[in-house]
C-alpha cells in the first residue's frame, strides 16, 4: 500500500500544496510550528476519518476560508484509489468523505482502504497514562483490519449513550419504570461481545510480537507483555455474562449517572519481568515499550491484511537515543514512512529516500524538496 500524491487545500496552514512521496523513507524538516505534523494530520485523516491530535475538524479549516480539503491518491493491491475529505469551519456541518469521487454514508466504508500506523511524543503515555490511550490504540488498529469491529464500535457506543441518558433519568426520578433498561442492555451485549472477543484475539498475537520486538530493540533479555483485561473472564458466553454484569451494577450506575462495566472500561495491561510498567518502568523502557507496541502494530496490520500499512513518525527521533533511532530505521526498510523532526540531524541521511524542508511566513506553509546530494554537501 502505497501513497502516490497527497493534496491539500486551505487545510491549516496550507492555501495549496501536491507532494509525490517516495515509496520508501521521507523526510519532512523545519522549526517547530512550521507545518510539519500538519501533513501527517492530513494523512490521518484519509486513513481513519479523524484526527490523531484534535476533536475538532474545523480548525483542519484555513483561517478566513470557506472549506478545506485534504485527499490522497493510494496504490494497494486492488489498484488505485483516492480518498478525499472535505471539512467546514462551521462545527454544525460536518465533515464530508469521498472514495473515488463518490461520497460515502458511513465511517466504515473508509476502513480499511488506507492502513496507517502514527507515532508521535505523545504515545510514551500508552504506557504511563489511564487506560482510555491504550483502549484507542487497540480500537484504531483493529478497526482497520476489521469493518465489522468498527461497527460494532459505534454500535456500542450509541446503545451506551442511550442507557446513561436512562440511568441519569432515573437517580433524578427515582419513581421512574426501570423496565426498558434491560432491552438497551441485552441492545449493547452483542456489538459489545465483538469488541470484546477481537481485542483478545489481537492481543494475543500483538503481545508475541511485542516480546521479540522490545528484545530486539533494547538488546536485553528482559520480558515486555501485552494482556487484555476486561471485566468478563469467560472466554465464551460473553454477551450472556455481559447481561448480567449490566443487571448487578444497576444500583450503582444509576447512583454514579454512567455504565460501569464493559469494554469501554476495559485495560491493556503492560509488564516487563511480570511487573506493571505503569508502577516500575524507566524512561528508557518506556521509550522501548511504546516504540515496540507501534512497531508490532505495523506487523499485525501486514499480517492481518496481507498488505504494507504506511507509518507515520511525528517528530519522535528527538525522544529516543541514538541506538533506538538506528534501530526503528532498521524496522522500517520495507515500510513506505513519513518522518517529521526539527533537526535533520536526528536522521541518517543515508536511510532517506526523499526529504523537503517546511518553513512557514506569514502563517503560510511551504514545502521545498531538498536534494540527498545537496544534504550530504551541507553535512
Amino acid at each position: 500500500m502505497l501513497i502516490e500524491e497527497l493534496k491539500l487545500k486551505n487545510f491549516r496552514n496550507y492555501s495549496e500544496l501536491t507532494l509525490h512521496p517516495h515509496p520508501g523513507v521521507n523526510l519532512y524538516f523545519g522549526r517547530n510550528g512550521s507545518g510539519k505534523t500538519n501533513l501527517l494530520e492530513a494523512i490521518h485523516y484519509c486513513s481513519l476519518g479523524r484526527s490523531h491530535r484534535i476533536s475538532n475538524d474545523a480548525n483542519a479549516v484555513k483561517n478566513g476560508e470557506a472549506f478545506a480539503l485534504s485527499s490522497v491518491s493510494i496504490r494497494n493491491s486492488l489498484g488505485q484509489r483516492e480518498i478525499a475529505v472535505r471539512f467546514h469551519p462551521d462545527e454544525t456541518q460536518k465533515k464530508s468523505i469521498l472514495l473515488d469521487g463518490k461520497k460515502i454514508a458511513k465511517f466504515s466504508d473508509m476502513m480499511g482502504c488506507l492502513r496507517c500506523v502514527i507515532f508521535s511524543p505523545e504515545d510514551l503515555g500508552l504506557i504511563k497514562e489511564g487506560p482510555s490511550l491504550r483502549r484507542r490504540y487497540l480500537d484504531m488498529m483493529i478497526s482497520q483490519i476489521n469493518r465489522g469491529y468498527f461497527i460494532a464500535l459505534q454500535q456500542y457506543r450509541t446503545c451506551m449513550d442511550q442507557r446513561n441518558a436512562l440511568i441519569r433519568n432515573l437517580r433524578a426520578n427515582s419513581y421512574a419504570d426501570t423496565s426498558m433498561l434491560s432491552a438497551f442492555e441485552e441492545t449493547m451485549a452483542a456489538p459489545a461481545a465483538v469488541i470484546i472477543r477481537e481485542r483478545r484475539r489481537i492481543v494475543s498475537l500483538l503481545s508475541e510480537c511485542a516480546r521479540e520486538t522490545y528484545q530486539r530493540v533494547s538488546d536485553t533479555d528482559e520480558v515486555f507483555r501485552m494482556a487484555y483485561h476486561s471485566s468478563v473472564k469467560e472466554e465464551t458466553e460473553i454477551e450472556e455474562v455481559l447481561c448480567r454484569l449490566f443487571r448487578e451494577n444497576r444500583e450503582d450506575d444509576i447512583r454514579m449517572g454512567f455504565t460501569s462495566v464493559g469494554p469501554h472500561r476495559d485495560d491493556l495491561i503492560l509488564t516487563l519481568n511480570k511487573n506493571q510498567m505503569k508502577q516500575f518502568a524507566s524512561q528508557g523502557q518506556i521509550r522501548t515499550a511504546a516504540l515496540s507496541m507501534k512497531l508490532s502494530q505495523m506487523q499485525i496490520l501486514r499480517d492481518q491484511s496481507g498488505e504494507e500499512p504506511v507509518l507515520l513518525l511525528d517528530d519522535v527521533m528527538s525522544e529516543l537515543d541514538r541506538k533506538r533511532r538506528a534501530c526503528l530505521i532498521g524496522e522500517i526498510s520495507s515500510f513506505q514512512t513519513f518522518i517529521t523532526c526539527a533537526d535533520r540531524d536526528d536522521v541518517d541521511c543515508e536511510k532517506v529516500d526523499k526529504m523537503w524542508m517546511v518553513s512557514a511566513d506569514a502563517g503560510e506553509a511551504k514545502v521545498e524538496e531538498i536534494q540527498n546530494s545537496e544534504f550530504r554537501i551541507q553535512n
